[in-house]
């Protein structure tokens, strides 16, 4: 049995299981909660063959390993550009993020290529594969939840209200006009980097969504041909597949 975590700057996804990221998380810290996971799901320990990491806060790698393989007595293996199976076909490999890294791999092995996949967490991730499965750069927008807290937190006459989708453009009321201009905003603007991607890349590609808001988007959005919400996942236990196959899943 694989354990699989997605450490995000917000959260940490740990199988189906999602808990808050917090950067100084010790590694007794990490065991304990990763002891509680365990114990729900009826899973002990030894069960555990390997433990594989998708980290996007490099603080928390050291304690990952610290605590986890003592724990399960199997090793942490943490998918970085280095030790990705993919070619990453940008100026600075070194700096592309292994969540983008995962769902390369994870969209071209379960859907093809080429495709644009979204990644909708902290920030919004726009990721090309190539038809032969080359992550091949994208773009970085902020996400919905963090522009509209910016906004509430700097106007002292706007609230926090729940970011749905509104009946209409034209607000009537203080929540309908944030709505309006942050989900139909952020709609539009997803919908216009899809076309942009369509309009300079040569070939026709299906576009992928995952993530916390991925859902909503599909729904609204016809550009977004489908919504996985464990590609990450499926993204790191495709990685420890290959390593293992090439030696290399221990290393």
């Amino acid at each position: 049995m694989l354990l699989t975590y997605d450490v995000g700057n917000t959260n940490i996804v740990v199988g189906h299981w999602r808990f808050t990221t917090d950067r100084n998380r010790t590694g007794d810290e990490l065991r304990l909660t990763t002891r509680g996971l365990l114990a729900e799901a009826e899973v002990v320990p030894d069960r555990i063959d390997g433990i594989v990491v998708a980290s996007v806060v490099p603080s928390l790698s050291g304690p990952l390993r610290s605590g986890l393989e003592p724990f399960v007595g199997a090793p942490v293996r943490l998918l970085d550009a280095g030790s990705a199976p993919i070619r990453l076909d940008v100026e600075q490999p070194r700096n592309v993020g292994a969540d983008r890294i995962a769902n390369s791999i994870a969209g071209h092995r379960l859907y093809g290529g080429p495709l644009l996949i979204l990644d909708f967490g902290t920030a919004i991730n726009f990721d090309l594969v190539s038809r032969d499965g080359a992550f091949l750069g994208g773009a970085i927008a902020p996400e919905m939840r963090l522009a509209a807290r910016a906004l509430t937190e700097r106007a002292a006459q706007l609230h926090s209200v729940e970011l749905v989708v509104p009946e209409s453009v034209i607000g009537r009321s203080t929540a309908t006009n944030l709505q309006a201009g942050v989900v139909l905003g952020y709609l539009d603007l997803v919908n216009g980097l899809i076309a942009r991607f369509r309009s300079e890349y040569p070939e026709p590609f299906r576009v992928l969504a995952t993530g916390g808001k991925g859902e909503l988007f599909h729904r609204e959005l016809a550009s977004i041909d489908r919504f996985d919400p464990f590609l990450t996942l499926k993204g790191l236990r495709i990685c420890w597949d290959a390593w293992a196959s090439a030696g290399t899943a221990v290393a």
